[in-house]
């Protein structure tokens, strides 16, 4: 092996990546060991695994770096205590000048980074890999956002410029950067303090809406397109006084005077009594008129056509249809999964270039390979799924199947629904297929089945399609044909996949978020959704993730079969045994 570098982010979602020769080996974030729903802190077992997975021992790691200068946000309460409540309350002392300066951001920076250094909180860490913390190396967040977007996009190997945008809630003090990639360099150009911060309105306004902020986010989008006309502009009115761009267009502006807890406080008495529906839809389309006039104007003033986009508030799946449409965009890369979870993938490349530069290749060609297929995650192997098999002894039944795909489809095309664990499980918030609840999307029924009985998940929520490559144009209005593997951007559906894919669209506005399977990228998923199209000529089939409402989706046998016995699921799959629930 040549040069391996381990790349950890130990805040919200925490994640360990492996990247060996510009590859990623193992990638895998701690929620799926832990079974902690976007758990925040050390990702112990997580790096332990990305190791043992390639028989690696701590010895052989060339570099090691954490994604972040300062102490990480690991949840909600971050904001109401410590750094983050001092903040707040400086916010109705302080003028905006002085809270947004780049001065005031630089010495906080500058005081918190002696502390990371300890790292106190990812001891262990430390420990089992026999490290010292003065061994480690440090990337600043927004660095690692944009470093895991442009080097995934493949664009370094692409003639000319590239323009990177990460934007989030907060990291390192910054909310959103703007960075110009070139073969393997990226120069950043400007970037905004967190006290501007878009996406601290958008989970200060899901909180306010009574839901989980950094983390159901999704939901309050999912929510908007219901709202009626009236009440959307009536929450307009009051949430447009809080943000808009600065004179020159090039950064966001908080008009509020308020951030973190005293935003919340603010919204809970300008919203008083306004329809939630109303507040959802306000807040997405002030979001994407904002961001979408931002990138403009920077696509505008550098010149330069081909986008990169990371962070957080790029998984904003119809603010993304959005951009995908705009003529003033010739090529564009949205990171997959591009929340915090994806800093561990740009730490370790950091370390990669690093190493490649520092060996005299300068401004030449990068050594890291697009990212792909995101089927980088643990795989089950047949003592454990016998195993779990024997431990449940009488409450559940199985059969090993010569063709578990084509009986999957079978059990699809007669309206069962199946949660499927086969293959290396999905790294990111999005099950691909590997870690999926699938079932056929013709049926409405299927919808208030899985919502009822198995995911537990609010009404207003569409689910997603995995589609055929083949057929895509038979389902989506794409003219740009994008590919879109990664269930990262919305589309509007086609007459066809009304009829044919209508429990897999967005209830009212119609929408699609698909997940477009190609063969030689998963040969058993693509061959199942062929064997479930030869049965009913139907060239999809609905995909949620395999979990419970609150829980991380399953890893092993161990969880999925859980999740049976728990759920109204008819059947789940582990590799090629069928399993069900006993009915004695």
């Amino acid at each position: 092996m040549g040069f391996i570098s381990l790349g950890i982010h130990d805040g919200h979602t925490s994640t360990a990546c492996l990247l060996v020769d510009g590859r990623i080996a193992a990638l895998a974030s701690e929620e799926r060991f832990n079974r902690i729903k976007s758990y925040g802190g050390p990702p112990v077992r997580a790096v332990e695994w990305v190791l043992e997975s390639n028989g690696l021992s701590p010895a052989e790691i060339d570099a090691i770096t954490f994604a972040g200068t300062i102490d990480p946000i690991k949840d909600i309460s971050a904001y109401t205590t410590g750094r983050h409540k001092m903040f707040s309350r400086m916010t109705r002392l302080l003028p905006p000048s002085i809270l947004a300066s780049d001065a005031l951001v630089g010495c906080y920076l500058d005081l918190k980074r002696k502390r990371r250094q300890k790292l106190s909180e990812s001891r262990e860490i430390l420990e089992s890999l026999g490290k010292a913390p003065e061994e480690i190396d440090f990337v600043e967040h927004h660095e690692a956002h944009a470093y895991a977007a442009y080097f995934s996009s493949g664009f370094q190997y692409a003639e000319g410029e590239t323009l990177v945008v990460t934007c989030d809630g907060s990291g390192d003090g910054v909310c959103t950067t703007v960075s110009i990639g070139k073969g393997n360099e990226l120069e950043r150009i400007s970037q905004t303090p967190s006290y501007h911060s878009l996406g601290i309105l958008y989970s200060r306004v899901t909180q306010f809406l009574g839901m989980k902020p950094l983390e159901h986010e999704y939901k309050v989008m999912g929510l908007a397109p219901y709202a009626p006309e009236k009440t959307k502009k009536q929450a307009y009115e009051i949430l447009s006084r809080y943000f808009g761009l600065s004179d020159d267009g090039l950064s966001f502006c908080n008009r509020s005077m308020t951030w973190g807890q005293s935003m919340l406080e603010k919204l809970q008495k300008d919203l008083f009594l306004i329809r939630f529906d109303g507040v959802a839809a306000a807040l997405q389309q002030l979001c994407e008129e904002l961001l979408m006039q931002f990138v403009l104007n920077w696509v505008a003033k550098t010149g330069i056509r081909r986008l990169v986009l990371g962070g957080g508030m790029f998984m904003n799946v119809k603010f993304n249809m959005l951009l995908l449409e705009r003529p003033e965009i010739d090529e564009i890369f949205f990171m997959p999964s591009g929340g915090d979870e994806s800093v561990a993938i740009g730490a370790a490349y950091h370390a990669m270039l690093e190493k490649h530069r520092n060996g005299g290749a300068g401004n030449g060609v990068s050594p890291i390979q697009p990212i792909g297929p995101l089927y980088l995650g643990h795989e089950l192997t047949e003592d454990e799924i016998r195993r779990a098999l024997v431990s449940y002894g009488s409450r559940i039944g199985f059969e090993k199947c010569e063709d578990i795909d084509r009986r999957t489809a079978g059990l699809l095309a007669g309206d069962r629904i199946v949660g499927r664990v086969r293959g290396r499980m999905e790294w990111g918030a999005r099950a691909l297929g590997n870690r999926s609840i699938v079932a056929s999307p013709r049926n409405l029924e299927t919808v208030r089945k899985i919502n009822a009985a198995i995911k537990m998940r609010d009404f207003w929520m569409p689910f997603a399609p995995s589609i055929l490559w083949e057929r895509r144009h038979d389902y989506l209005v794409n003219p740009r044909d994008f590919d879109a593997p990664y269930m990262i951007v919305a589309f509007d559906s086609t007459e066809l996949a009304r009829r044919e894919l209508a429990a897999g669209l967005h209830p009212f506005d119609l929408t699609c978020r698909p997940q477009l399977v190609r063969k030689d990228w998963n040969p058993s998923y693509h061959r199942m959704i062929r064997e479930f199209e030869k049965l009913t000529g139907i060239g999809g089939v609905l995909n949620t993730s395999f979990n419970l409402h609150g829980d991380p989706i399953v890893m092993n046998a161990e969880d999925a079969i859980s999740t049976l016995l728990n759920s109204g699921l008819d059947y789940i799959t582990l590799e090629d045994y069928l399993v069900w629930r006993s009915l004695s």
